[in-house]
């Protein structure tokens, strides 16, 4: 086949026939254009959307971590502030039993550290029965106001 008859054999090709072929190559090669565009997009999206979780759920669990930390060092505190109650009451109790009498300001602050050691921290035993054995105790003043 020479060129002749290449040129002629287009040339019996109707125009709008390869007006046609070629809006519908353009269409076919648009769409799929389109369609890439949107299939990228739609991963860099997600992509994006794993990292925000994945660096959400890591923030989170260093929360977390900061958030026992602190529960730990709050329990400990708990447990030293009932230690230093129960001393104090202990220590007062046994200066008004071995005096054999308690004034009426150290009874008063003697029965706020013992309702604190009750409501607050729920101590009883031992403390409990000091304190009773104090409120027996005769009582020196008297509260001013």
């Amino acid at each position: 086949m020479n060129t002749e008859q290449v040129w002629e054999i287009l040339g019996q090709i109707p125009v709008g026939h390869v007006v046609a072929w070629g809006a519908v190559i353009c269409s076919v090669v648009f769409s799929v254009y389109k369609a890439i565009t949107k299939l990228y997009s739609f991963f860099a999206k997600y992509r994006s959307m794993k990292e925000e979780n994945e660096r959400q759920t890591k923030l989170l669990n260093e929360h977390d971590e900061l958030l026992n930390e602190i529960k730990e060092s709050l329990n400990e505190q708990k447990e030293v502030n009932l230690k230093q109650i129960r001393h104090a009451i202990v220590d007062t109790c046994d200066s008004a039993l071995s005096a054999g009498y308690i004034t009426a300001w150290k009874l008063k602050s003697l029965e706020e550290m013992f309702e604190e050691y009750t409501v607050v921290f729920n101590g009883n035993g031992y403390v409990k029965t000091l304190i009773e054995k104090t409120r027996a105790l005769p009582i020196h003043g008297k509260l001013d106001g």
